[in-house]
């Protein structure tokens, strides 16, 4: 095919590839899921390796590869986070004292050994190798994706991360390709260090967990957590004037693990989580505003991972001011290849910004189920007395009377999605207004923690009837929390925070999955249902599954009884 090709790679936390096709992303795909091993970090071999394969282009045909981040760590210091997270004040005076030429000369080293892993896999010149700014990476990911972009229109663009580059947050003035910086916090005044420390306090794992924090949070006494929040105001504050956040005192977040320990000792668990996602939103949400008022733009777009915090982003989207709000998918690092790869081809190939291509249409965007492997799996599925299969069924009639009979069923089919959250090609689904399929699909399959909520995928036409969205959002992609309206409440039990009965929901339409729209509105017709409960194709602390053999795996380890797997129903007898 003939066209630019720009690969975009990130070699950090949850690392991975994606490649541009004339401004349009056609593959991405995360290290993790091809290695089995959950946050994989590192120089991602094989998913540049599958974004090629899936594209069907050899690397000579690549115009560009850009690397995201200035600077990033070699993978063992990404990897042992414990010997950089448990330190103090005393710490941060010897930190402090590291002199800049040994600064820059690890700096340099790790530049040479990123450019060299490129060239060494992929046998390019390294003259067509460039590096871009962190933050920069994750605002052009939700900028150049942004789905209602204009030409010439003024978008305010937010980043909020736990740090990259030297940098936790940032605000910026986006027209067609000018992204102007009007603001930044530095790495010690880290809003997203904080959260990621209390995480680690909680008994859990950072950079992994936080969502585990959020869903905790309801649970708290809330006037116990708002008090507690108190003490988090004691490491940072927002400058509305300059838009950032600064330290308060000396202490840098990144040292802050033992003030967060001595500040929180014998405060009970739910209520420390409680405390910093109040902090959180308030935190965000007056940012939010401030930056509003200073700049006069209404309409925002957000990215980093700060902004996987989906009831933050409610209170964001609900604010009068705002006109409008786009949280890129799955914001996190593993946005930053997407983010190289469109900030490269827009700034020098689209310089008059007359194509305005990067809108993500869906995020189907990794490996699809290859015929080799499913016949593999299936030949050796058949083999097994255990295992009934079905081929040529009445697919919409039977998923949906299966459901309706209180099973859930796990679904390997098409494309993988590409981020944190499934999207019901690899995805476990089950009746929205079951509680007690909650406690099975945690129990048996899952093996998750028991406060943690499901999410649901709703039908398009079902949407306004269940979900109270003032700003008409309807979210592909599960960026927000919105609540339950209440005469909905019992038919996504299921599917929605049991506390504060709000619900993290992804909008299915026809034009994004077709197979299971088709099968939705059979079942949601059939049953008088809204949609269905939808969690990733997974065990717990494994990455969502991606070829047949990993469902095939997933599926025999654990207490599912149904599993499609692209035209064949698979049961367990």
């Amino acid at each position: 095919m003939d066209g630019i090709y720009i690969l975009g790679i990130h070699d950090g936390h949850n690392c991975g590839a994606s490649l541009c096709l004339d401004g349009k992303i056609i593959s991405s795909v995360l290290e993790e899921r091809l290695t089995r091993k959950k946050n994989e970090v590192g120089y991602p071999k094989l998913s540049i390796e599958e974004c090629l394969k899936i594209a069907n282009v050899d690397v000579k045909q690549i115009k560009k590869i850009i690397i995201a981040s200035n600077f990033m760590h070699e993978p063992s210091y990404l990897v042992n986070i414990s010997s950089w997270y448990l330190v103090d004040e005393n710490q941060q005076k010897i930190d402090s004292n590291r002199s800049k030429k040994y600064l820059k000369s690890v700096f340099l080293q790790r530049k040479k050994e990123r450019i060299d892993n490129v060239v060494r896999h992929l046998q390019v010149d390294s003259s067509c190798i460039s590096f871009i700014e962190h933050h920069l990476a994750h605002l052009a990911a939700a900028y150049y994706t942004y789905p209602n972009l204009k030409k010439d229109e003024k978008i305010l663009g937010l980043t909020c991360d736990g740090a990259g580059d030297g940098l936790s947050s940032s605000v910026s003035i986006c027209t067609n390709n000018k992204i102007n910086r009007i603001s930044h916090t530095d790495r010690h005044a880290s809003l997203g260090k904080i959260y990621s420390r209390i995480t680690m306090l909680l008994g859990m794992k950072p950079w992994e967990h936080e969502y585990k924090i959020m869903g905790l949070a309801p649970y708290a006494n809330q006037k116990i957590a708002t008090n507690e929040s108190k003490k988090l105001h004691k490491l940072i504050k927002l400058n509305k004037k300059k838009l950032n956040f600064e330290l308060v005192g000396n202490l840098s977040t990144n040292y802050s693990y033992f003030f967060l320990k001595e500040q929180f000792e014998r405060v009970r668990f739910d209520n420390i989580a409680g405390a910093v996602q109040i902090f959180t939103e308030e935190m965000l949400v007056n940012w939010v505003k401030a930056a509003v008022k200073k700049t006069k733009i209404r309409k925002i777009v957000c990215g980093g991972g700060v902004f996987m915090n989906v009831k933050a982003n409610m209170l964001i989207q609900n604010l009068p001011e705002i006109e409008n709000v786009y949280v890129m998918p799955s914001a996190s690092d593993e946005s930053l290849s997407i983010g190289a790869a469109l900030h490269f081809y827009n700034n020098n190939f689209n310089k008059l910004f007359n194509k305005i291509s990067g809108k993500l249409d869906n995020l189907y965007l990794g490996s699809p189920l290859r015929k080799d492997d499913l016949d593999l799996e299936l030949t050796k599925i058949k083999q097994n007395k255990n295992y009934e299969i079905k081929e040529n069924y009445d697919f919409d009639n039977t998923i949906s009377d299966i459901l309706n009979k209180n099973e859930s069923i796990a679904i390997c089919n098409g494309r993988t999605e590409w981020g944190a959250r499934a999207l019901c090609n690899r995805s476990i689904i089950a009746k929205s207004g079951s509680r007690k399929i909650v406690d099975k699909i945690n129990s048996q399959i899952k093996m998750r923690d028991f406060w943690m909520p499901f999410a649901p995928t709703i039908l398009d036409t079902k949407y306004n009837l269940c979900i109270d969205d003032k700003k008409k959002i309807k979210p592909s992609y599960m960026t927000f929390a919105l609540p339950a309206k209440e005469s909905a409440q019992e038919g996504l039990a299921g599917a929605m925070h049991p506390i504060d009965k709000t619900c993290r929901p992804q909008v299915m339409k026809r034009s994004t999955n077709k197979k299971i729209y088709n099968m939705l509105k059979r079942y949601c017709t059939k049953y008088n249902q809204y949609g269905v409960l939808q969690t990733s194709f997974n065990i717990h602390g494994e990455p969502i599954v991606n070829s047949a053999k990993d469902a095939i795996s997933t599926f025999e380890r654990s207490g599912l009884k149904f599993l499609v797997l692209d035209d064949y129903l698979i049961s367990k007898k």
